[in-house]
């Protein structure tokens, strides 16, 4: 028994020893505590975030500044205002800090040129792992700073807003919103299987997105497989369940315009999502009576709002043109920040700007030709791509009902005058 014991003893003790051993050989002495390039005084003298950032803002360039960050100097500035506090650090006796300045710099840069954190880290001289936990806290914070007031919770009150310019904009009443899902290609999550590949095969998720006339997102819904419909999508969100379940109302019942039908207010979509009274889809099939044509094209003509959303979104934020090689936590930060600024530029440096505005004129389409400056900008294939998969064609007698009285309003009362002319065409 004594010897036993003794035996079982002198195992534990080796396997300590070889424990021990193992460790000292993964730990790796350091051979410098700041490598020569991350220098402190050479990023100070030589990094762009203290030097071509200060040179941009003396010369008054406007329109290389908006280039270079994707905004004004004034939207920059309240930008930095608005995160300045969640991004100091105290100074110490080791080092001295990264001012939020160059925090939200090497961010920026991040998400508008979509270089690997590997690639900025040589850019603007700050070790790999700093440069990842700077974009992350500071995307953090300008979520935080931005959401409540961009990207606030849908109220009735801001969907009758939204309703109201969608007809005075894009001829189509009681609508209050666009809505599509895209594609955000990722490299392939540890350990998932399948579950994040699409029918495109390459590994995504799914950004569902709802946006107002003026080409901003008002709801999304981030991080879903790609390997899901935009209307499963769509039907998981707690908006869809909110609204199926009574406890989210769209605007009461309202007058079509120039007529005594009253019509709920719906969300437009495509073929992928399901027809219900909240969401009107085209009517499918391709030989289509001249009505049913021109139901269809009224349609597309307040879905392509959400179209454009998403295509100057890419073409301002270059990081969705590449597979974005992260963990999925920061992958939805990512989206969510750029969508937050998304908002935030289009309402700092939109209409009001003379120049380096956030969308330019040409950058959307203009009426109903697919003009938009987004459509040119290079980008590699399938990084980017809408969802085609077609949802659920099931509806009730009810629904089908009210997309038949709206069919028939857009070609009588509702009618635009060069409507025919360009179904005639089509």
């Amino acid at each position: 028994m004594e010897e036993e014991l003794l035996l079982l003893l002198n195992l534990q003790l080796l396997q300590l020893l070889l424990l021990k051993k193992r460790r000292k050989t993964r730990e790796r002495k350091r051979t410098v505590w700041v490598r020569p390039i991350f220098d402190v005084s050479r990023r100070i003298g030589q990094g762009p975030s203290h030097n071509l950032m200060k040179e941009l803002i003396i010369s008054n360039d406007v329109i290389m500044f908006a280039n270079y960050v994707r905004m004004t100097p004034e939207s920059w500035n309240c930008l930095l205002g608005k995160v300045f506090n969640k991004l100091e650090k105290s100074t110490t006796n080791m080092r001295i800090p990264i001012s939020p300045a160059e925090r939200l710099c090497v961010t920026i840069r991040y998400l508008a040129d979509g270089k690997t954190q590997k690639s900025l880290m040589y850019e603007h001289r700050h070790g790999h792992s700093t440069i990842v936990g700077i974009t992350t806290e500071t995307m953090t914070a300008i979520i935080d700073a931005l959401k409540n007031d961009y990207l606030p919770n849908l109220s009735t009150e801001n969907m009758k807003e939204v309703a109201y310019y969608f007809y005075s904009r894009w001829n189509s009443p009681n609508c209050c919103g666009a809505i599509d899902g895209k594609h955000i290609q990722v490299v392939a999550p540890y350990k998932s299987g399948s579950t994040y590949y699409n029918y495109k095969n390459f590994f995504s998720i799914v950004l569902m997105a709802v946006c107002d006339a003026d080409y901003k997102f008002t709801f999304v819904d981030i991080g879903a497989p790609g390997s899901r419909s935009d209307g499963g999508v769509f039907s998981d969100t707690q908006f869809a369940r909110d609204l199926d379940s009574g406890a989210f109302r769209l605007p009461p019942d309202a007058f079509l315009p120039g007529s005594t039908t009253l019509f709920p207010n719906f969300i437009v979509g495509d073929e992928a999502f399901p027809l219900k009274s909240y969401i009107m889809r085209p009517y499918p099939g391709q030989y289509l009576d001249h009505q049913k044509r021109v139901f269809n094209y009224r349609l597309s003509r307040a879905r392509r709002i959400i179209e454009n959303c998403f295509g100057i979104l890419a073409a301002k934020w270059r990081i969705f043109f590449t597979p974005i090689h992260t963990s999925l936590e920061k992958v939805n930060l990512i989206v969510m920040s750029c969508v937050c600024l998304h908002n935030f530029l289009r309402v700092r440096d939109g209409v009001t700007v003379t120049t380096a505005r956030y969308i330019n004129v040409g950058d959307a389409d203009q009426g109903d030709e697919d003009t938009g400056q987004w459509r040119n900008v290079p980008a590699p294939a399938d990084t980017w791509d809408r969802i085609n998969r077609l949802g659920p064609n099931n509806y009730t007698i009810e629904v089908k009902k009210l997309r038949d009285t709206l069919c028939i309003y857009l070609n009588g009362i509702g009618k635009v005058p060069w409507q025919n002319d360009i179904v005639n065409r089509q």
